[in-house]
């Protein structure tokens, strides 16, 4: 028979369950569970008469959490609320901007859809604003009430914010500019931003606009942006960009020849190579391979010094010469990663254009052929735009017994040329003559991450730019401003995240965070009247949930909201 005894152990009670039995005819215990102190007891006879919950609701806590906190560590919303004021009840335009950069990396979509995750997040109980303010209408009619000199004050405020809390380094800046096609109508005539001009996404029959953009190339911020004309050329958005950039320095204190401005080869130019010498400031930049100086060009890779652990598989080599007039320290850089992915590009494309030839080919052998040699040309040329493909792929016409006899082949030779000299180079121009060529590689590698903020735009990994349907120009501005906010959010995030889970990816921590719901659950009252009991927990967690939530304050986040 089972039984309930207590063994007092240094001053303190345990319980146990025993049976005992007759052995030898005599009374003995011969099996013994233990049970632990009378707390314990309690504990496991209140988990067993707990009452069946009746009702569950979840919440998404994990990235709309830890961005309402990086928007209050940075002093983000602090600074929107002082440039556009709260009115006296509702919502503030500051609450507009920010909720719409974080809808934007949480779930990218139009404003329509904003109020119905907004009411599933815990920002809901944070602000406690109810939904219905939130509706597409009420964002459109406070975007139309913040002015283009209110956005540009906002920039530069908070590079003030940032430099007084040591988020800004003085090192690096990274500037490039890119474009994002719009489904703005030809017959707006409203809208000047939305031009017709070559799209990077390839959408050249929609009206897009431009962006340039400059970020702090260590800690990820937005510093600067301006959106441009869609028809207007990089080369040509530089010396306007140079002109903010220097402003921005100056207003802030910040000695221009104190930061590295690192550009990608779209924005050289001789002209832009003067603009950036008059503007004070240090630079690094890519230059187009063609005006590259040729006794560089033409160096083997085993000339080239390997660099540091820091740069694995990258060899660069320095050497001070004439470029565009004067002598500038010009770096040739070869990355064997970036060789492989320009060689697995080519050898796709050239896969392609053979196949495309080869089918062209048994087209014109076709008795009912009917092709002219410009046609032919031209399709021919639209395929060998890739100019490693042209390079190593030569073809030829001529015409026997009025048919069209097309032939090609690859040529090895340029093929083995291309593979030994041209493939994962990169030649590299800056004003810092006492840098070493390891120093410059590193930093033009902060060009690369601003080429990463721009996929993760277009492809939405990272923030939904797209699509875009505002048919006013100040629309357009107001949206590039909180797209750009959202970045200089989620970068702060990112650079906190490291010291819980190093080398951990802006990729992986959206995953990571984007699964973390809180649960409410609803219990009946404890006697026959009183309210409703309420109990909140948390969804299980990965090892890395665990301790980004710690290390980004989100536990500490959620235990405020039990409360």
């Amino acid at each position: 028979m089972a039984s309930l005894i207590a063994k007092k152990k240094a001053n303190k009670l345990y319980y146990y369950v025993v049976e005992s039995a007759r052995v030898d005819g005599k009374p003995r215990i011969v099996h013994q569970t233990y049970l632990g102190t009378a707390e314990k007891v309690a504990a496991l006879v209140r988990d067993r008469t707990a009452p069946v919950p009746l009702e569950a609701t979840a919440v998404d806590v994990g990235l709309p959490g830890v961005l309402w906190l990086a928007a209050q560590r940075t002093g983000v919303f602090e600074l929107l609320q002082a440039l556009w004021p709260a009115p006296r009840s509702g919502p503030s335009p500051a609450h507009y901007l920010l909720l719409a950069a974080i809808h934007r990396i949480c779930q990218p979509g139009p404003k329509t859809e904003v109020a119905g995750w907004y009411d599933r997040t815990i920002l809901r109980s944070l602000w406690d604003l109810p939904p219905e303010r939130f509706s597409s209408q009420e964002f459109w009619d406070c975007f139309d009430r913040i002015q283009e000199e209110e956005l540009e004050q906002a920039q530069l405020r908070l590079l003030g914010v940032w430099k007084e809390k040591q988020m800004v380094s003085r090192r690096l800046l990274a500037y490039d500019t890119t474009n994002f096609y719009t489904y703005v109508a030809s017959t707006n005539t409203r809208n000047q931003l939305a031009q017709r001009g070559h799209n990077k996404q390839g959408r050249h029959n929609l009206r897009q606009v431009g962006l340039s953009y400059v970020m702090d190339g260590d800690n990820g911020l937005s510093l600067c942006h301006h959106v441009y004309p869609g028809n207007r050329a990089d080369a040509e958005e530089l010396p306007e960009a140079l002109s903010r950039i220097g402003a921005l320095l100056d207003r802030h204190q910040i000695a221009r020849d104190s930061v590295t401005l690192v550009l990608d080869k779209g924005s050289a130019a001789l002209a832009n190579t003067l603009a950036l010498e008059k503007a004070g400031v240090g630079w690094i930049s890519a230059l187009p391979w063609n005006q590259a100086p040729a006794e560089l060009r033409d160096r083997s890779v085993e000339q080239l010094p390997a660099c540091g652990s820091s740069q694995p598989g990258v060899r660069a080599a320095a050497e001070k010469l004439f470029v565009h007039g004067k002598e500038y320290l010009c770096v040739l850089k070869y990355s064997a990663c970036f060789a492989s992915e320009q060689l697995n590009s080519t050898t796709a494309a050239l896969t392609r254009v053979t196949q495309k030839l080869r089918r062209l080919a048994t087209e014109l052998s076709t008795p009912q052929a009917r092709f002219t040699e410009p046609g032919i040309r031209n399709k021919i040329q639209r395929w060998l735009l890739d100019p490693f493909v042209r390079e190593v792929l030569h073809y030829g016409l001529e015409q026997r017994d009025n048919r069209w006899q097309l032939t090609f082949e690859v040529d090895n030779k340029a093929l083995q040329q291309l593979w030994s000299h041209r493939l994962g180079r990169t030649v590299l121009l800056t004003n810092r003559m006492d840098w070493t060529a390891e120093q410059v590689v590193s930093g033009y590698s902060g060009q690369q991450q601003i080429e990463r903020v721009f996929r993760g735009l277009k492809d939405g990994d990272w923030l939904g730019w797209g699509p875009m349907y505002h048919w006013t120009d100040s629309k357009i501005r107001v949206h590039a401003f909180y797209c750009m906010l959202g970045i200089s959010l989620l970068h702060s995030v990112h650079r906190q995240s490291q010291s819980a889970w190093p080398h951990l990816t802006v990729e992986q921590l959206l995953e990571q965070l984007a699964p973390m719901q809180q649960f409410t659950l609803l219990y009946p009252p404890l006697g026959d009247k009183g309210p409703h009991r309420i109990a909140t927990v948390l969804s299980k967690q990965t090892l890395v949930q665990q301790a980004l939530a710690h290390s980004l304050g989100l536990d500490q986040l959620c235990s405020t909201q039990r409360r």
